[in-house]
């Protein structure tokens, strides 16, 4: 991550930030409430410092990606500029990730974590995880979870509606890290509604990548153009760069289009299936059935 050599080590640093923040909540009473608000606040604080570096790693391989595929020579100098800019600005986020991560390491915040739940875990050798408590806290925080989603649906036939979509991009990533931490209590029965959230979780990642690129282009395109009349007293050299500028921003029109539709094609095929009212009955279910097991032992 130093050298920013694989974009794969910045995601996986921040997909396992975003798990741990996800996760901590539904162990919140088992900490000591100090040590609780000091982990989330510095895990917060590395998900945040990754994110821009995160976006444009993105941005950069789906912009080599689109310049490899056969085009119009006329379009190739407008994607190379942007690509160039591109690597210019990542270049210059590499000291900020830096920073964040010294910052993280300096903390102590890791180790002190991985301590905490070593010793947790030696003092609780005999409890049993099977009890109807810990399937009631899984109940509690799949169904407030899935009312997450859901408080988010509206904004799903709304095309236009992007904050709404990003939020429930959120949600469902919430949703679906919930579900994979309680998922061995059901023996593998949540393996559908996961991978149900990773595909709208997908979906909902790329049409947020395509509204990040089409917000940001049209303030590239305008910087560029200032940029050549202040060097050149002109804009000659910008109207080469033009073309490959438009022709991109078609594309991702089109490609946001595209996706958004796949999205709401599948929003309507789970919700025809019924996934998320079988995910709230099979929980509940699961729960009583614990209930009555326990009533009947004592």
């Amino acid at each position: 991550m130093r050298e920013a050599e694989d974009i794969e080590f910045i995601h996986r640093m921040r997909v396992a930030s975003r798990r741990i923040r996800s996760c901590l909540p539904l162990f919140e009473e088992c900490f000591l409430s100090k040590k609780y608000r000091e982990w989330r606040k510095e895990i917060r604080n590395i998900t945040r410092a990754l994110r821009e570096a995160r976006d444009a790693d993105v941005q950069i391989a789906f912009l080599k990606t689109y310049i490899e595929q056969p085009k119009e020579e006329s379009l190739r100098p407008g994607a190379e500029r942007f690509l160039l800019r591109l690597r210019q600005r990542r270049e210059r986020m590499q000291p900020r990730v830096i920073k964040a991560i010294d910052r993280l390491l300096e903390s102590g915040v890791v180790g002190d974590m991985e301590k905490w739940c070593r010793n947790m875990r030696k003092g609780s050798r005999n409890a049993d995880v099977n009890s109807p408590v810990t399937y009631q806290n899984a109940l509690v925080h799949i169904t407030s979870r899935l009312e997450e989603v859901f408080a988010h649906e509206a904004s799903v036939y709304i095309p236009e509606n992007i904050e709404e979509h990003h939020a429930m991009r959120i949600a469902v990533k919430r949703l679906r890290y919930t579900m994979e931490v309680f998922s061995p209590l059901y023996e593998g029965e949540l393996e559908t509604q996961i991978a149900v959230c990773k595909k709208l979780q997908d979906m909902l990642g790329d049409l947020h990548d395509c509204d990040v690129w089409m917000d940001y282009l049209p303030q590239f395109m305008e910087e560029e153009r200032a940029y050549s009349l202040d060097y050149f007293g002109h804009d000659d050299s910008f109207r080469i760069l033009e073309p490959g500028l438009l022709h991109l921003q078609q594309c991702l029109r089109e490609r946001r289009s595209a996706i958004y539709e796949e999205f709401v094609a599948y929003w309507k095929e789970i919700q025809e299936q019924n996934i998320w009212n079988d995910l709230k009955q099979f929980v509940q279910l699961t729960f009583d059935e614990k209930c009555k097991i326990q009533v009947n032992i004592i």
